[in-house]
């Protein structure tokens, strides 16, 4: 009829539009409501650490599905190195994030403390914490110690200085003492890349969050080293791929090749974006490697 321009496609094109315009609203509003209830220092937000927190929480609201096996793997390999202390006073999880790949509830029935470590401490590890009175607590902790005396220079620091502040930096002695089992829960990629990324320099300079990145991993895998009376779990992102919709392999970026690590005790892959989330055409792939080093008899 006259004027019928708004047919059958358009009305319900149309309708996709405004339930997805509603659902991305609906997801910003959630993201920005766990931003404010994030517990951690004036200076993480500077660096957009509490931006990354939220960003990953929504990703996995999104991606629970594909995301799981990696998850249940991290928590089987961690469970792993709790199967191989010989003390079990207290276990540190280093980069507990919401604790999705940390078997939290297994480790506090073993372990007499179970600390949750993080510079964002989220609702989710608060609400483990009540759950396990006495037994599980969380930490705001900078595994670097490096981000609070960047973040004061961040308007001004330029490459190298940015570099030298990772390469001065001590994070100081585990929180809550020695453990009896430390967890380092995929961060280590992560460490120096995201400060990195938030800072101004960063425009200019696009090689200047890897370069922070490299030195903070290496300072960490040496603070890992000092816990000789530990059993240490690493858990951590080796590779990055890009693959077609056909699986083809398209791009391939090695994360760790700078770093002194040995082969991993065990590899698997994460499907951490999986057609549409990264992009139309291309997944995005880690490759992930788990170190379990036992003390020495």
């Amino acid at each position: 009829m006259p004027g019928d321009w708004f047919n059958v496609r358009t009305r319900a094109r149309f309708g996709r539009d405004v339930v997805d315009g509603v659902s991305m609203v609906g997801r910003m509003i959630r993201e920005w409501i766990r931003t404010l209830r994030a517990q951690c220092p004036p200076w993480a937000r500077q660096l957009d650490l509490v931006y990354e927190h939220a960003a990953i929480a929504a990703r996995h609201r999104r991606m629970r599905t594909a995301w799981q096996p990696h998850l249940a793997r991290s928590r089987e390999i961690v469970l792993e190195g709790a199967g191989r202390c010989t003390s079990f006073g207290r276990a540190l999880v280093i980069g507990a994030g919401d604790c999705l790949d940390v078997p939290v509830d297994d480790l506090a029935a073993r372990f007499g403390e179970v600390v949750l470590a993080d510079i964002v401490v989220s609702p989710v590890a608060r609400a483990l914490a009540r759950r396990h009175p006495g037994r599980v607590r969380c930490v705001s902790w900078d595994a670097t110690g490096a981000l609070e005396k960047l973040a004061a220079v961040r308007a001004t620091v330029v490459s190298a200085g940015a570099r030298r502040i990772f390469e001065e930096a001590d994070p100081g002695p585990p929180p809550g003492g020695e453990p009896d089992l430390v967890v380092s829960a995929n961060c280590l990629s992560q460490l120096g890349l995201v400060p990195g990324h938030a800072l101004p320099a960063a425009r200019v300079d696009d090689a200047l969050p890897d370069r922070c990145g490299t030195t903070a991993a290496k300072q960490h895998l040496a603070w890992l080293g000092q816990r000789v009376g530990a059993v240490r779990v690493l858990l951590a992102d080796t590779a990055r791929l890009d693959l077609g919709p056909d699986g083809r392999e398209i791009k391939r970026e090695n994360l760790l090749a700078r770093l002194p690590l040995r082969r991993p005790d065990h590899a698997w892959r994460w499907n951490l974006a999986p057609i549409p989330e990264y992009s139309p055409d291309i997944a995005r792939i880690h490759e992930v490697g788990a170190w379990i080093d036992v003390p020495a008899a």
